[in-house]
């Protein structure tokens, strides 16, 4: 398959591209950088679940051959960004090449199982949004506690500003009925998307669900994320959003 380059392509807004005849009901959107030691235990575990999903890797500019382990793999969805234009534009690109009525996304370090795919697909049945949370495993979580603070202080916050009761707004992992995130306009191209989307979803009057999932922390590389500047940028633009009334 070609794979879709994508420079500086504008973020999901708009009509989004409607399901075409035979092809999967479900989409995993599934955002990359620099993953050559972890890709191919994600690939051989989505694989194993035995389930009539398309998989739509967005590369974030990577250069440790993990393009190259992509481009072999035919049956993947690939785009490809040439540079790293941040983790939120990855995921509003998964989005806009998406088809199916049920999106799935998911991190490709297995930080997040990815046998938990059918769990959440379970739950759209009752729900529009249903996110992957760290916290209602009931176990001992593998996390600091600067990034188990950060977590919770905006979660607390979102859940006070939209109404809504999550335990893991900053989840890696989620899934959503199609028309959740139709026309969604998502500007914003770093981790602040994921607080971003949430405030975009509740406004729209929506329940946002959660299903428990079983984390495990990546035994290979090293997180993409700057916890304590991430935290401070997504509780101002939480704020900011929910100032604005923008949904």
């Amino acid at each position: 398959m070609t794979p879709l380059h994508i420079q500086d392509a504008p973020g999901t807004q708009g009509a989004l591209p409607s399901p075409r005849p035979n092809e999967p009901v479900v989409d995993v959107v599934v955002p990359v950088l620099n993953e050559v030691e972890m890709l191919p235990r994600f690939l051989a575990r989505v694989a194993a679940l035995g389930m009539d999903l398309r998989l739509i890797c967005v590369d974030n500019g990577s250069t440790d051959g993990t393009l190259e382990l992509l481009r072999s793999r035919p049956e993947i969805t690939l785009l490809e960004h040439g540079r790293n234009l941040g983790y939120g534009r990855s995921l509003a690109d998964g989005l806009r090449a998406s088809r199916a009525p049920r999106v799935v996304i998911i991190d490709a370090d297995c930080e997040y199982p990815p046998e938990a795919i059918p769990v959440l697909l379970a739950g759209l049945e009752s729900a529009p949004v249903v996110y992957a949370s760290r916290f209602l495993g009931g176990g001992p979580l593998d996390m600091s506690p600067l990034r188990r603070a950060g977590n919770r202080l905006l979660t607390d916050i979102f859940n006070l500003l939209y109404g809504q009761r999550l335990t893991d707004l900053y989840t890696g992992m989620k899934a959503l009925r199609r028309e959740a995130f139709q026309g969604l306009a998502l500007r914003y191209n770093g981790f602040e998307h994921v607080v971003e989307l949430a405030a975009g979803l509740a406004g729209r009057g929506l329940a946002l669900a959660e299903a428990p999932v079983a984390y495990t922390p990546r035994q290979t590389g090293r997180s993409k994320m700057r916890h304590l500047p991430e935290v401070l940028k997504a509780l101002w633009v939480l704020l900011k959003l929910r100032v604005a009334g923008r949904a």
